[in-house]
């Protein structure tokens, strides 16, 4: 008994000092920490919050954390057990807190009693779960066997949709078509009954359309862009489809025309799944904010996260416990960085990978989650939900951006030089060749029926072509083998079919037109302006020798004016030749006609050559070369004394830059090595009617030498302009490279303006913050802009430009470029994944060059698309006697009025009559009388309509244009 007792008190002495609860005199924890967590759990006693606590402690023994707030009758206690020192991170579930808390920490070395303090209540969460198929067309496996397989997609979605009818609605299988490319040829290709389910699932928010044709770099136009978004009113009006969301996703910016088009087409969301992958992410946080137009017109924007996000936790496994690790990290990360909302939308797809099928695991997951978790809740949503939510209670929170949001990965396009300058060319043949259609319907002409089914076509090759996705995922690491192959010629079919079948448009539109083109006795040329205003300019064309004999004297006439046009041969081939007229004051939208007057007498002078290699002179421009590098090292614009070449920039003038990196992929800025042309010669070009001409030659690192490149300069006398046309022959080069042409402006306290699509940007002034700043893609033109005058630079077929300086490896939050620099960045192979590897053989560009005392944006967009699009010839033989009555020159649509650019015009798709699209420049409003005779009819009625042809405002009177603002219009014509 003695002994017992004893043992007894030993015991309670080790108990004594957690009975008299001694305050100890060291601290037993330090850098304490506790927060609620966001998971609440579901228990049969109801819900329990999880007490996340941080902190170091020595070591202890039978450590408890006591807990007590004025929401519970008694302490909670939470057992730690044995701590070893150290940090420790440890978790607890508690009954539900508000308000104070008092947390004393207990061990058998004492306790501390920390000070009061508040656990903030966690958000409770509710996490948008967007099911999609990211659709790249090629990348995973070949093209021919991806487009079919979106199709088979939707299949899936509508079986799994009644695999899961029974389920909880939040757990319900949902699933957003994410491009409407898929959707349209669903519709063309499936039967009737399986439309219907479609329908039916669209109906019940089951199943999103989303707007956008296919998820588009910025190489494709507005006029493209706008043809795009036609299968929008096929879903409307032939299958009561709605569409109220577009989505681009893995790509890294959105053309600034698409605001315009989506506000008045019951798109009212754009939602971006982000890869930043070699770019920046815009903002600190997915962010919802209003995105606005130049003209002030605007739509809610969403800055997702990754377009796989979802998968990153590993939604696809089904696994609840990797999930929930991966969900709650990206909670606390939203919090730490302020994001505002207690909501937000995660995209994912069935599995983790591009081209994925759909997949229902993760509605049972969800179904999982739910049952046990009370918050964040899960829910299996399209992608339209949550921007519902954010558009009903916090419109307006949302900040605006009146900003264009520039693609880091259109740089991407540079590694296929040669098709992607085919591209663009047809861009600009297929818009001119629907003009001419649209005239040929003023001047009386009854166009075929199908005309634009052809135009869209045509089309469709190049929106396949300027989407975003470039090859086979090994294109980079393994570009010999067969899927890099297949997939590169396939890719490259689309710029090809796309300039065959354009060609085909043309000569069907001239076809049409040429019965309303004046003829003549002797041979004529018409010149056909598709723009919208009088303008004067260069043409080249091709002559049969049946036409215009070689070697014979002769002139070719302006019937307006009876005056000889300055001619110039450019080449000859046993047919014929291509000849370059300058001709001028074609009417606005119109036609003037040439008269070609050959005799049988020989000519006998030809061309003098330019004497003087050293440079070019003429009344507009002093042009000094450098013949080392074959450069031009000073050129003074005559009419205003300023030199245009900054000397101190260590570049010259249309200089060659060679770039190499052997660093491998990995954009360190320090490692490029840059070098010029060798071996330099500098020959006499042609000294003609229409230009001077010096012609350059050189050896380059990268090219198939000796002289890789070739760079003749015309300097016009008949206009303030000069070309550069380049040629390069190029070696297939895996490693990292680049070419460049330097363009280093002299022009102090100028700013830089380009035309992106649907407006103009200064770089980091009109673009949103971590867009693409280190490049841009021009549309037609760049401006360097001062205070009295501006330098417009041209450049079709090359549309990626440097500004400021080489920028590659900067990442610039904010583009600021210290000089007025332009460096055309011609072609490069700096991407690391499914773009060329590799370019070869010869390729030809050109740019154009012109200054000017008008600094306004409508002398930039004329000068600038002037220069771009070529007028249209057609050389007619003689009519042997049957001279027709029609008018010389005529202007067949269209208004000349300063501000406003007509981007496009095109015979309606639905019903009679011609589509006009106008877009102000100058930042004022214009309005225009809306009927009047335009070619040989009356314009008896003028609707104002959307990108899709629905009528907004019938019967105008009127045609109004705010400032910067792009709109349509459905002209009908009267019989």
């Amino acid at each position: 008994m003695k002994r017992f007792t004893l043992i007894w008190l030993a015991i309670l002495g080790l108990c004594l000092p957690v009975l008299a609860e001694p305050q100890s005199a060291t601290p037993l924890i330090s850098e304490t920490t506790f927060t609620l967590s966001p998971l609440v759990t579901k228990t049969e006693s109801g819900e329990m919050y999880q007490l996340q606590a941080e902190f170091y402690a020595q070591t202890l023994k039978d450590g408890v954390i006591r807990i007590e707030s004025s929401a519970w009758d008694q302490a909670h206690e939470l057992r730690l057990g044995d701590l070893e020192a150290g940090k420790h991170k440890l978790e607890f579930a508690i009954p539900p807190v508000e308000g104070p808390v008092e947390i004393t920490f207990l061990s058998s070395l004492g306790q501390q009693k920390l000070p009061t303090q508040t656990l903030p209540s966690p958000k409770k969460w509710t996490i948008y779960l967007v099911q999609h198929v990211h659709t790249d067309i090629g990348y995973t496996r070949p093209q021919t066997e991806i487009l079919p397989e979106h199709l088979r997609y939707i299949d899936y979605a509508l079986d799994y949709c009644d695999l899961t009818d029974a389920y909880p609605d939040h757990a319900k299988f949902r699933w957003t078509c994410e491009v409407a490319w898929a959707v349209d040829e669903y519709l063309k290709r499936r039967p009737a009954a399986q439309i219907q389910r479609l329908k039916q699932r669209v109906a019940e928010g089951r199943i999103e359309l989303a707007g956008m044709y296919l998820n588009m770099a910025e190489t494709a136009t507005e006029s493209s862009l706008a043809a795009s978004l036609q299968p929008l009113r096929t879903f409307k009006e032939q299958f009561n489809l709605p569409v109220r969301t577009a989505l681009q996703n893995d790509v890294n910016g959105a053309a600034w025309c698409l605001v315009d088009y989506f506000h008045n087409l019951g798109i009212e969301y754009l939602s971006m799944g982000i890869n930043k992958t070699r770019s920046l992410l815009p903002f600190d946080y997915p962010t919802t904010f209003w995105w606005e137009s130049p003209s002030g017109k605007r739509i809610l924007a969403y800055r997702a996260d990754h377009y796989h996000f979802g998968n990153f936790w590993g939604i696809h496994d089904g696994q609840v416990a990797p999930f929930r690790d991966g969900l709650l990290g990206y909670l606390a990360s939203l919090d730490e960085r302020g994001y505002p909302f207690d909501r937000v939308s995660v995209q994912f797809s069935g599995y983790h990978t591009d081209n994925s099928p759909p997949a229902m695991i993760s509605s049972d997951m969800v179904k999982e989650w739910n049952k046990t978790y009370a918050w964040p809740q899960l829910r299996i949503a399209t992608a339209q939900e949550f921007l519902d939510y954010v558009a009903q209670n916090h419109a307006d929170d949302l900040p605006t951006y009146r900003q264009a949001w520039p693609d880091w990965w259109t740089d991407g396009f540079g590694s296929a030089a040669r098709e992607t300058a085919a591209a663009r060319d047809t861009h600009v043949n297929l818009e001119s060749s629907q003009i001419l259609l649209a005239m040929a319907a003023t001047l009386g002409a009854t166009l075929p029926d199908d005309a634009m089914k052809r135009v869209d076509a045509v089309q469709e090759q190049l929106l396949f072509y300027d989407e975003h996705t470039y090859g086979a995922a090994e294109s980079i690491s393994d570009p010999m083998a067969e899927n890099s192959m297949v997939q590169w010629g396939e890719k490259s079919s689309y710029a090809w079919e796309a300039v065959k079948k354009a060609g085909m448009l043309r000569e069907e539109a001239m076809g049409i037109l040429q019965e309303y083109l004046p003829r003549a006795e002797k041979p004529t040329i018409s010149v056909v302006n598709t723009l919208n205003w009088e303008r004067s300019g260069l043409i080249e064309l091709f002559i049969d020798h049946e036409m215009l004999p070689l070697r014979k004297r002769f002139q070719i006439i302006d019937t307006a004016t009876g005056q000889a046009v300055p001619t110039q041969l450019i080449r000859s081939r046993s047919e014929g030749s291509y000849w370059a007229l300058w001709v001028s004051d074609v009417p606005a939208l119109g036609y003037k006609t040439l008269r070609i007057e050959a005799s049988d007498l020989e000519e006998t002078k030809a061309f003098p050559e330019i004497q003087d290699t050293a440079g070019l002179e003429n009344p507009f421009y002093t042009l000094r070369m450098d013949p080392l590098t074959g450069s031009i090292s000073s050129l003074v614009d005559k009419e205003t004394g300023k030199e245009l070449v900054d000397t101190a920039s260590g570049w010259n003038l249309a200089q060659v830059v060679y770039e190499s990196h052997p660093n491998d992929r990995v954009l360190n800025q320090n490692a490029f090595q840059r070098t010029s042309l060798t071996n330099v010669s500098i020959k006499p070009g042609t000294d003609g009617p229409l230009w001077q001409s010096l012609v350059i030659a050189g050896d380059a690192e990268g090219g198939i030498n000796p002289n890789a490149l070739h760079c003749e300069i015309r300097l016009f006398n008949h206009a303030k302009r000069i070309d550069f046309l380049f040629s390069l022959r190029k070696k297939p080069i895996t490693q990292p490279e680049g070419v460049y042409i330097a363009f280093p402006f002299h022009q102090p306290e100028a700013k830089i303006v380009y035309e992106a699509q649907g407006g103009y940007v200064t770089p980091g002034v009109d673009q949103i913050e971590r867009s693409s700043s280190d490049w841009q893609t021009i549309q037609n033109f760049a401006a360097v802009r001062g205070q009295d005058s501006q330098t417009i630079f041209v450049s079709g077929q090359v549309p990626l430009v440097q500004f400021g300086d080489f920028n590659l490896g900067k990442w610039q939050e904010i583009a600021r470029p210290e000089k007025p620099y332009l460096f055309s960045w011609v072609m490069n192979n700096y991407w690391f994944t499914n773009f060329r590897a590799m370019q070869e053989g010869e390729f030809h560009w050109r740019y154009t060059l012109t200054t000017t005392t008008d600094t306004s944006n409508t002398a930039a967009v004329r000068l600038g698309w002037g220069a771009r699009i070529p007028m249209v010839t057609r050389v007619f033989p003689p009519s042997h006697g049957q001279e027709t009555h029609v008018p010389l020159t005529l202007s067949a649509l269209g208004y000349d009025c300063g501000s406003i650019t007509l981007v496009q015009a095109y015979p309606a798709r639905y019903g009679k009559g011609l589509i006009v699209h106008l877009r102000e420049v100058a930042g004022k409003t214009t309005t225009l009388p809306a009927s009047e005779w335009i070619g040989n009819r009356r314009i008896q009625r003028a609707d104002e309509v959307t990108v899709v042809e629905d009528v907004l405002i019938p019967d105008l009177s009127t045609i109004t244009l705010k400032p910067y603002e792009s709109k349509f219009f459905k002209l009908t014509l009267a019989d």
